[in-house]
């Protein structure tokens, strides 16, 4: 009986923990995202003309078009730092970067059939690995914050 008690008491302890340091693991998951769509905001909202290489812009409307971009990836960041700083919605926060992450690697895989663009060509590489790594890392995080919060549901 009293090893029952033990056991009981030390899987209790090892789930108390982790329940502890689960969000600050999602937090770090989603901090990275965060970063990079500030930058790139940034990038896009203070000097629009060279935000994407490669690319001319040849109009004031063109340089407008651009700044937009850059409202979108900083509300994106607002969006997360509010989930973030929510333990309640950590879950929607990898959520919406799973989501999102899925989006853009399925739409860069599309313009790789389409336009003839390859892992090789500029940095496709480096940000397809980076953008498969932040969503296997974020659809983990998805699942722990779920179980999570089934336990709390569940939890007398």
């Amino acid at each position: 009986m009293a090893t029952d008690t033990f056991s009981m008491q030390g899987t209790s302890a090892v789930q108390g923990r982790f329940r502890t340091i689960a969000p600050w693991l999602s937090r770090m998951v989603m901090m990275p995202p965060v970063l990079v769509f500030t930058l790139i905001g940034t990038r896009f909202l203070a000097n629009p003309g060279h935000a994407v290489p490669g690319v001319t812009l040849n109009t004031p409307e063109s340089f407008t078009d651009m700044r937009v971009m850059a409202a979108w990836t900083i509300t994106l960041a607002a969006v997360l730092l509010t989930l973030i700083s929510n333990r309640k919605r950590l879950w929607l926060g990898h959520l919406l970067l799973c989501v999102f992450l899925g989006l853009m690697l399925a739409i860069r895989i599309f313009g790789f059939v389409h336009d003839g663009t390859t892992l090789e060509t500029g940095n496709q590489m480096r940000i397809t690995v980076v953008e498969t790594v932040l969503l296997i890392l974020n659809v983990l995080g998805l699942v722990v914050q779920n179980q999570l919060r089934k336990q709390i549901a569940v939890r007398p």
